[in-house]
This record gives C-alpha cells, sequence and structure tokens, in this order.
C-alpha cells in the first residue's frame, strides 16, 4: 500500500477547493500524483445522520480476485453532495500494466445506501476530472414481526441446547390464543394453562399437562416447562420469538411456523 503525503488524507473533504467540481489528475513538483474530484448522486433525499461516505482508490487488475485497496477516505455525516476528494500518491505505487479506479460508497451502518456501478479508470499519465455517481441501493422491505398470539410457535433453542427432532416426531412448541389460553408440547406431554401478557412481559398460571413417560426421556421437556413458571420478558423480531425468564435467567428461542 502506498504512503500519501503525510497529513493530506486527515483532510477528508477538502473544503478548500474553491471550485468543487474541478478536478485534477496531474503531478506536483514534490513528483506525487493527484487524484481528486467529486462523488454525488442525483436523487434529492437527506442522508441519516449516522451515515458514511467511502472513497477507495483501487487496484483492480486481477478480475479474478477482490480488489485490493491502495488508499481510502472514510467521512462521517456527510452532508449533502457534492463530496469532494483527493488522494496523493507516490508515482512508484503506480505498477506497469496495472488497472486502477475509484469507488463510493455511502453506507448507514452496515447498511448500503448508495454505491457507484462504473468503473472509473484512474491513469497517472492522462490529466483528467473524475465525478464519481453514486447509485441508490433498492432496499429489500423489512419483514413484518409476527404476533405473540394466535402464532404457531416452534422451540428451535433452549439455552445452549439447539432443538432437533426425529423425522416424524412431534416437535416441541407453544400457542398463545388471544383468550389468554395457551398450549403447547413439551416433548413428550402435551400442556395448556392461562397466561398474562404485557408489551415486554409474559406469565403463566397454572399449567396442566398429560403424564407420559417417554423412553428415552426426553432431555429439554423438564428445562422446557420450568422455564415457563414465573415471569418472562419475551420479543418479537421477525419470526423468532425470545423469552427470558426473570427468574432463573433461562431462555429460549422460538420460529414462527405457518402451516398450510
Amino acid at each position: 500500500m502506498f504512503r500519501p503525503r503525510s497529513g493530506y488524507l486527515t483532510s477528508v473533504l477538502a473544503a478548500t477547493l474553491l471550485m468543487s467540481g474541478c478536478s485534477l489528475l496531474d503531478t506536483r513538483s514534490d513528483s506525487n500524483i493527484e487524484v481528486s474530484g467529486e462523488a454525488l448522486y442525483r436523487e434529492r433525499i437527506m442522508l441519516p445522520p449516522d451515515s458514511t461516505l467511502e472513497i477507495r482508490l483501487e487496484d483492480v487488475s486481477r478480475a479474478d480476485a477482490p480488489a485490493s485497496m491502495l488508499s481510502q477516505q472514510l467521512v462521517p455525516n456527510p452532508g449533502t453532495p457534492p463530496y469532494a476528494f483527493s488522494f496523493q500518491v507516490d508515482p512508484e505505487h503506480f505498477k506497469p500494466n496495472h488497472r486502477y479506479s475509484l469507488r463510493a460508497n455511502i453506507r448507514q451502518g452496515n447498511r448500503l445506501l448508495f454505491t457507484t456501478d462504473t468503473v472509473y479508470a484512474v491513469t497517472p499519465e492522462q490529466n483528467q476530472g473524475h465525478t464519481l455517481i453514486m447509485k441508490r441501493v433498492q432496499q429489500e422491505p423489512e419483514q413484518p414481526n409476527a404476533t405473540l398470539t394466535n402464532t404457531y410457535w416452534k422451540l428451535v433453542q433452549l439455552n445452549d441446547e439447539t432443538i432437533k427432532v426425529a423425522e416424524g416426531e412431534r416437535e416441541p412448541h407453544l400457542i398463545l390464543k388471544a383468550n389468554n389460553r395457551a398450549q403447547g408440547f413439551s416433548g413428550c406431554n402435551q400442556f395448556m394453562g392461562q397466561y398474562q401478557a404485557t408489551a415486554k412481559t409474559l406469565s403463566f398460571g397454572p399449567i396442566a399437562g398429560t403424564l407420559r413417560a417417554c423412553v428415552p426421556a426426553v432431555s429439554y421437556e423438564t428445562p422446557y416447562l420450568k422455564l415457563l413458571h414465573g415471569e418472562l420478558e419475551w420479543s418479537v423480531a421477525g419470526e423468532q420469538l425470545q423469552l427470558r425468564n426473570t427468574t432463573s435467567g433461562s431462555e429460549a428461542k422460538f420460529k414462527a411456523v405457518y402451516l398450510q
């Protein structure tokens, strides 16, 4: 990776560029090559306050391998476009017969909002401007949360144990009906009872169940039933329900199953 001129990359957005949009690729008297320009998107929308602009100078010579980054500029909360950028590059870092390009991205955390989809070639022998046009990334619609009640919740994890059920066997589950009645299957026995729910907590009344003795015994049945005693914290994210017993600290994860 080349060594940029000291202190230059710390000025990520070159506010001192008096002519926004006027970009140059030239050789200075100190023999460094300046790669500069602007990045922008054309949509008339504001960025989230926690977004970050990234400008990368990359070696894209190998078609069968990811591009290698020569230098990078990161700009937290970049504001509105256009965004000026500039790199100082030692000519020795441009290798003969290699190809170089610029890339621009805007992210909100791990979520990609805008990115360039065109190769913006950098050629040290030519004086040319660089205007990087970013395109908006279409986001998949967020999956709505399943409802706590009237959903068949399949038990998939209990504390550190992943629940595995042999083919053809009944799976442990929980159903909370809208009339405050609960029912389910704990791995060997069926159970039923009443429950009360708030926006964050869940508690069960007396739970009755069958008294079958399964051979071999189901390892998770007893801890699953103990989990349902006392107050529980609950949360639903997408199609996953998580329960945590506030007294014992035991936890369980369930997956919503939609019967055909």
